[in-house]
């Protein structure tokens, strides 16, 4: 009974890990792939169209427009993205002599490639590289460490079941009767 409960509480604690995996789909929303820049180190460091910023104000969860600085930064993002824009637009009419002051950022760049600004990233220490290896790496993933509580929530829980089970268990044995005491010495 007691092997059967623990073998349960394994199973149930192995598909609760298993299931909280995000599922990868084929095509991710652009407001989720802003969202996960900005949750990645709190700033937008990629360059994005314009609907994907304004789609992913109107998505942010309302604790982190609440508690964040997410929709200032994307909304920071956003601005300089229509800059960068204006900015093309206006090299394109000046002709190829003037220059913008990017470099080779006359095209749009795709999710993946490029900067709004913000300049090189400074030398991180041993404890952020930690963190950032052991943290989640998108805005859609569960964080490692409300995994491992979870896990321990679900063994201590399984370890107060067979307390619990094996207490029952003991309650339900059989108690020998105690032996007859000795007769007593005879009177004359």
């Amino acid at each position: 009974m007691l092997k059967l409960f623990v073998s349960i509480a394994t199973l149930s604690v192995a598909l609760a890990l298993g299931s909280a995996a995000p599922a990868a789909a084929s095509t991710t929303p652009c407001w989720k792939v802003v969202v996960s820049d900005w949750y990645a180190d709190g700033r937008i460091d990629n360059t994005y169209p314009l609907h994907c910023y304004q789609d992913a104000l109107q998505h942010l969860p309302e604790d982190v427009k609440a508690y964040a600085d997410a929709s200032d930064e994307i909304q920071r993002a956003m601005q300089a993205a229509i800059r960068d824009n204006r900015e093309r637009l206006a090299a394109r009419s000046q002709g190829p002599s003037t220059s913008t002051g990017h470099g080779k950022r006359d095209e749009p760049q795709a999710f993946g490639s490029g900067s709004s600004g913000g300049g090189g990233s400074s030398p991180k220490g041993f404890l952020s590289r930690w963190i950032d290896w052991l943290g989640p790496k998108n805005a859609g993933s569960v964080p490692l460490p409300l995994l491992v509580l979870a896990g321990i929530a679900m063994l201590l829980l399984a370890a107060a079941a067979a307390s619990f089970v094996a207490r029952r268990i003991q309650g339900r044995r059989v108690v020998p009767a105690p032996a007859p005491a000795p007769p007593g010495p005879k009177r004359p």
